[in-house]
């Protein structure tokens, strides 16, 4: 990072993007030759899509994200099958590899001159591993009108200071060394089913939240802004509103790509909402496990929308603090629930988990 951000700011300005893209060669050279190979052969598909000024962009701008998404299939049904280690950022590639080709294929990239700040986009080194997902206009206004300011500087060092805590302090020590070499046990089985989701829950939102407050932390010392893509989103009201809080900008690509087109074109919440987080939850993995948090979040988005929408006192009843503490209480306990299915290996194990948190409620517990 010291190295980075030294060259970064010594350099001229038309060097900077060639940098970036030097560096995040860099990671994946470390990483490995199969990471380098299937975003190689990701990037050659990019160029071949976006680089020339098609006669027919649309259709380019289809074939392109064909060929996106048959290799983002391939890889995740190859890493399913465990014939392939995850490769460093790419599931995290492909969402910006879309965001290109939607917004820019075939209309000639390359000619622009854009070429070195098109690929310092998809390398840019904060944001390889885990994002967040920046869009790409957004990134390049960013990076042309980067300066030094010292009075930034402080900032995005306290930022990536606030990370390293999540990751460090929170997750790895508290979390995954104390409590792990504790080895708690309560006696009772409901608590012992549910603390250690609670557990999972947090640790998830400690690392992944601190790795993303480096991310902006680092980018920030390059003067260039990146996204949020937490803000407390344990303490959501309701849902729609947990997603407004919760990995915002894979949030934001999936409602601007899923959701919207099939709200559009069915009129249905219901099926835009199934649709949206199963994507959402196959992209994070390729399983029946994941497929169902998909349709449980899916469902969930889609009763609180017919709530508000079909009930008519529901917008009166957010006036008085009580229901507003019980949607917030009940959003995070719907939240806490669909860890069972991604924290647990396989699905009878999520319903075994899930048997013993909802025997209090059955008749004749």
């Amino acid at each position: 990072m010291l190295v980075l951000v030294v060259l970064y700011w010594r350099l001229p300005v038309a060097w900077r993007p060639w940098l970036l893209v030097a560096t995040g060669g860099a990671l994946l050279w470390h990483d490995g030759w199969a990471s380098m190979a299937a975003w190689g052969a990701l990037l050659a598909w990019l160029a071949f899509i976006c680089g020339p000024r098609w006669r027919r962009p649309a259709l380019m701008q289809t074939l392109g994200l064909t060929g996106v998404l048959l290799a983002f299939l391939a890889y995740q049904y190859a890493k399913a099958g465990h014939g392939i280690a995850a490769y460093l950022g790419y599931a995290f590639v492909s969402l910006k590899a879309w965001h290109l080709i939607a917004e820019h294929g075939g209309g000639g990239i390359a000619r622009d001159g854009r070429t070195g700040t098109t690929l310092g986009y998809l390398l840019f080194p904060p944001t390889l591993a885990v994002g967040p997902v920046q869009r790409y206009d957004a990134f390049r206004m960013e990076l042309l009108r980067a300066r030094w300011d010292r009075q930034l500087a402080s900032p995005a060092l306290q930022r990536m200071l606030y990370g390293y805590c999540k990751v460090v302090l929170l997750a790895g020590y508290i979390l995954n060394f104390k409590f792990n070499t504790l080895n708690l046990s309560t006696g009772y089985a409901w608590l012992d089913a549910y603390l250690p989701l609670l557990g999972y829950g947090l640790n998830l939102y400690w690392q992944f939240s601190g790795y993303c407050d480096i991310a902006i932390g680092f980018a920030a010392l390059l003067g260039i802004r990146v996204p949020e893509n937490f803000n407390f989103p344990f303490a959501a009201r309701n849902l729609p509103d947990f997603w407004r809080r919760w990995h915002i900008t894979v949030s934001e690509w999936c409602r601007d790509f899923v959701f919207r087109p099939i709200l559009t074109r069915t009129r249905q919440y219901l099926f835009a909402s199934l649709g949206s987080m199963i994507v959402l939850g196959l992209w994070h993995e390729l399983s029946p496990r994941y497929l169902a948090w998909g349709l449980f979040h899916g469902a969930g988005l889609a009763i609180v929308h017919l709530w508000g929408k079909h009930m008519p006192w529901a917008e009166l009843l957010r006036r008085y603090t009580l229901w507003r503490f019980s949607s917030w209480f009940l959003t995070l306990q719907f939240v806490i629930l669909s860890f069972a299915l991604t924290s647990t290996p396989d699905l009878q194990t999520a319903w075994s988990c899930l048997t013993v948190l909802f025997a209090p409620l059955l008749p004749g517990s």
